[in-house]
């Protein structure tokens, strides 16, 4: 940020991102803030009680809000021992060394194709199947790693990723606690990607209002695709009839304008309403190609 009082324009800002889960309605909230403390997310959640799922950064998990329980990132959990293997030449080099760091991804991997079964379930219903298939396998998983904490060299690769795992592991499995959770927060990780793709063209926020106002375009944008719309049709239904309508700030007025309400127009919709599944997948359509952006910055 260029133009941010009392600051250096090297001084790093950080847009956040807060988003339901994978298994409840589409809603992404992008915040712009100068710091990545903790202060962050326990002022936006202050009042809000439910599940944080996310990697395993420490301020997220000391924040002392009641009503809010934590759920770790099992991918994350995953990446460090894939990183291993792959350091250590892959899958087939690491078969016949008895390699820890493969048992491990192999199980973890597991777990996800179990879980992938419940995804058309609804949450009771893949409560249950979790408590029935993924309890086991994660309580195995804990045992098993634990005994191979001691074989490990303390200090390297594998060692701290053993504790990095056996650290979260309690929070990974509050999955099992609520059926809406998903095991990774990889869904969070997708939606940023818009932004990231965005920053490597205007490169800066000149002011903070100007940032302010980049998270809140990037919230409605990215909301309205993840819930099916067509991201420009939907942004000139809202500029054409918000303007207008007498009943706008009256309570509950803004609530028909949201990308899952009944009102918005079929118009603006990519897919029929209820079916979102695709327009989730769909590519986003920059004006400018960034990597072709990036070459020619890095040639100029």
């Amino acid at each position: 940020m260029l133009k941010e009082p009392g600051r250096e324009p090297r001084q790093k800002s950080y847009m956040w991102l807060f988003r339901t889960g994978p298994h409840e309605v589409p809603n992404c909230v992008f915040e712009c803030r100068p710091t990545r403390s903790g202060s962050v997310p326990r002022e936006f959640l202050a009042g809000w009680s439910g599940y944080l799922t996310t990697d395993g950064y420490g301020p997220y998990f000391d924040m002392g809000l009641p009503g809010v329980t934590n759920t770790a990132c099992l991918v994350h959990v995953r990446r460090k021992f894939a990183e291993i293997v792959k350091s250590a030449g892959g899958d087939a080099a690491c078969e016949g060394a008895d390699s820890i760091a493969l048992e491990v991804r192999r199980r973890i991997d597991r777990i996800f194709r179990v879980d992938s079964k419940f995804d058309k379930m609804g949450h009771e219903q893949r409560k249950r199947a979790r408590d029935k298939r993924l309890r086991p396998l994660m309580e195995s998983f804990q045992r098993w790693a634990e005994a191979a904490l001691p074989k490990a060299v303390p200090g390297l690769a594998l060692h701290k990723a053993l504790l990095y795992a056996l650290k979260y592991w309690p929070y990974v499995t509050n999955v099992l606690q609520d059926g809406r959770l998903g095991l990774d927060n990889n869904i969070a990780e997708r939606a940023i990607k818009s932004f990231v793709i965005g920053r490597k063209n205007f490169l800066f926020s000149d002011t903070p209002a100007g940032a302010r106002a980049s998270a809140a375009i990037y919230s409605i944008v990215v909301t309205a695709k993840l819930n099916g719309l067509n991201q420009r049709a939907y942004l000139e239904w809202l500029l054409t009839e918000m303007p207008n309508d007498p009943h706008l700030r009256a309570p509950g007025g803004v609530d028909r304008y949201l990308p899952w309400s009944d009102d918005v127009p079929e118009g603006c919709r990519l897919v029929p309403r209820g079916e979102v599944d695709e327009a989730k997948a769909l590519p986003d359509e920059p004006i400018v190609d960034p990597d072709e952006l990036e070459a020619a910055l890095g040639d100029s």
